[in-house]
């Protein structure tokens, strides 16, 4: 129990100060009312447990000569104005200094008025109402193989709920040993779904033999910590690009209003706007990332900076440098020999061609349109019903000369059958804006060769209606299939739609290749890093003393030398290199309030992940009192 009242918020009180608890406020065992479930024919029973605010109230009596300075130093230390919970340092009989946070609520003169040197000051205990020791107990755990145990004594006189800083120092046998991360820039002014990105060149002949395989089976993409399937164009050359595909919002910029020197912490980050910007998150300036924990709206700034993330390096950054929202982290990861072939689901694969020749970020050349039974990355979509040949309306079909492909959409072809004051196409959807297509392999066809309406059209952004890149000609005999091609003119302003249709008299009209320029100013930006070590932690932490036991699973890929800080108190997960959360990274067991338990005496730890060589494991825990 505590004996005496050291500090609060860092002010000691000895020797102006005398202070204790007021009679009946010391600390004690919170006050809890059961919640009660009423039963028809049965007594009630417990259904949960409503905790009490816990409250203590000190006796501060002024000692100190200076007596309205002291009175007046009282008044500024226990502002009930002040809302943020301070630190209440106390000692018990033992001589241990313990805390508590607490927020003064009322602050009053005791006693004789016109005295005024006693007062007492109500204040309310902030989260866990254990007295906490002041320093922390740590202990160092050099792991070098799965299984490895550990000893942990607490001391306490309560159950402690430890932090720990997993650091993987060598390599896991049979794991990714590299990773590289990826900034991809998000600049579409539109949100996108299942959005194609390629990254590269990537020169992966320089990395095989050795470091990666030939085949490219270890070559893995990840994504805000989980993979992601990936698509390979030229392996093992000296320009290897990776497609993937991933869910976008609208992009957020702004620009720099204060320069960054090159070196040194970085508290905060100004800008000319931070409206509409997450609360948390990370942004990119010139090449270093930025990750910041707080949005401050008043003085547009990004607040609680840490700088060089995601394996950047700090540099100088000059006022008037955009600031981009970095949305998702991406990495690639390699390196692991026994690596199977990865599962690629035909949903998440462009319908576009993935040949380096052929598409890009900038541009994507359509060879096939769609598939049946699939919704992939890119594919067009249709004004108009399939339909079996000869149905009387007409409709749009996926193989050449008015037949329907049963697999894969190998032309966008739409037809009527008789005169319609509507028609039929396709049509192809881009957040980022199409400012140009190349139309190629088409075929036509009328049954009267002056009655043809076929129509090459975009929807510039905002536009009232569309526009037309050009109108087919007509054929020249009638009912016959003819060629057809349209080449790309001058650029026009970003489009988000472009089409193909047929209009108002019987007659064919299909594209069979299709080369959509984007918008350059919208499209994403990438770049590839530099090599790091890398770790696939996939830890199991348990506490063998108790019964059950108890477990944390903590998996995460992370960068050799590099520490993961688990907080099994306030549930937090921080991945220290770039100070960002990494909440999904723990599973548990077991429901249950708190992550891991460190009960009181004797507690055995053990450390489970296959392939370990060297890990370092620092625990800490605050021993909790009554």
């Amino acid at each position: 129990m505590i004996t005496e009242i050291v500090s609060f918020d860092g002010n000691t009180f000895a020797p102006d100060y005398e202070v204790g608890f007021v009679t009946a406020s010391e600390p004690r065992l919170p006050g809890a009312s059961a919640e009660m479930l009423e039963r028809v024919g049965a007594w009630p029973v417990i259904v949960a447990l409503q905790r009490k605010p816990q409250r203590m109230a000190l006796l501060i009596r002024i000692v100190g000569s200076d007596k309205d300075a002291l009175r007046s130093q009282l008044f500024r230390w226990f502002d009930p104005e002040d809302e943020e919970p301070k630190v209440l340092v106390g000692e018990n009989h033992a001589g241990i200094l313990m805390y508590v946070e607490a927020l003064c609520e009322d602050l009053r003169v005791y006693g004789d008025q016109r005295r005024d040197v006693v007062f007492v000051a109500t204040l309310a205990v902030n989260g866990d109402v254990r007295w906490r020791a002041a320093t922390e107990t740590p202990d160092t755990w050099n792991i070098t193989a799965s299984g490895q145990t550990k000893a942990i004594n607490n001391t306490g006189e309560d159950e402690a709920y430890p932090v720990l800083e997993i650091t993987p120092i060598t390599t896991k046998v049979g794991t990714y040993a590299y990773k590289r991360y990826v900034l991809v820039t998000w600049r579409g002014l539109n949100a996108g779904t299942k959005y194609p990105i390629r990254l590269g060149p990537l020169a992966t002949n320089a990395l095989v033999p050795g470091k990666m395989l030939a085949s490219g089976d270890d070559l893995r993409v990840f994504v805000d910590g989980s993979e992601r399937t990936r698509s390979l164009v030229d392996m093992n050359s000296a320009n290897t690009y990776i497609w993937f595909s991933v869910n976008w919002r609208a992009a957020k910029s702004s620009t720099l209003s204060v320069d960054i020197a090159g070196a040194g912490s970085v508290d905060s980050i100004a800008v000319a706007s931070v409206s509409g910007w997450p609360a948390s998150g990370v942004v990119r300036i010139d090449n270093e990332v930025f990750t910041y924990g707080s949005v401050d709206t008043v003085g547009n700034r990004f607040t609680g900076v840490e700088r060089a993330a995601w394996g950047t390096s700090a540099g100088a950054h000059t006022a008037g440098a955009t600031v981009y929202w970095m949305q998702h982290e991406v990495v690639i990861v390699y390196g692991k020999a026994a690596a199977g072939v990865p599962t690629i689901p035909t949903n998440d694969i462009p319908v576009f061609s993935l040949a380096a020749a052929d598409s890009s970020n900038t541009s994507w050349k359509f060879e096939i349109f769609g598939q049946a039974g699939y919704s992939r990355p890119a594919a067009w979509g249709k004004w108009g019903t399939p339909v079996v040949v000869g149905w009387r309306y007409g409709g749009v079909y996926t193989a050449t000369e008015r037949t329907l492909s049963a697999t894969t959409y190998t032309v966008a072809g739409a037809w009527i059958s008789q005169a319609l004051t509507a028609g039929n196409g396709w049509f192809l959807y881009n957040p980022c804006g199409i400012v140009n297509v190349a139309w190629a392999d088409g075929k036509k066809r009328a049954v009267v060769k002056t009655n043809f309406q076929a129509l090459l059209r975009y929807w510039v952004r905002e536009a009232a209606y569309w526009v037309d890149q050009a109108t087919i000609a007509d054929p020249t005999v009638n009912n016959a299939w003819e060629a057809w091609s349209q080449g790309a003119g001058a650029a026009w302003a970003a489009a988000d739609t472009i089409a193909i249709t047929i209009n108002l008299y019987p007659s064919d009209v299909e594209a069979g290749t299709v080369t959509v320029m984007l918008n350059s100013a919208e499209t994403p930006v990438t770049a590839i890093g530099s090599e790091l070590g890398n770790y696939s932690l996939v830890a199991t932490i348990t506490n063998t003393s108790l019964t059950p036991n108890e477990a944390i699973t903590v998996g995460f890929e992370m960068a050799l030398n590099q520490t993961l800080e688990v907080d099994t108190a306030e549930r937090t997960v921080v991945y220290e290199l770039d100070a960002s959360n990494q909440f999904q990274a723990v599973t548990l067991d077991s429901a249950r309030r708190a992550w891991l338990r460190l009960v009181r005496g004797n507690n055995v730890l053990r450390f489970d992940d296959t392939g370990t060589a060297a890990v370092t494991v620092v625990t800490t825990y605050r021993r909790r009192y009554y």
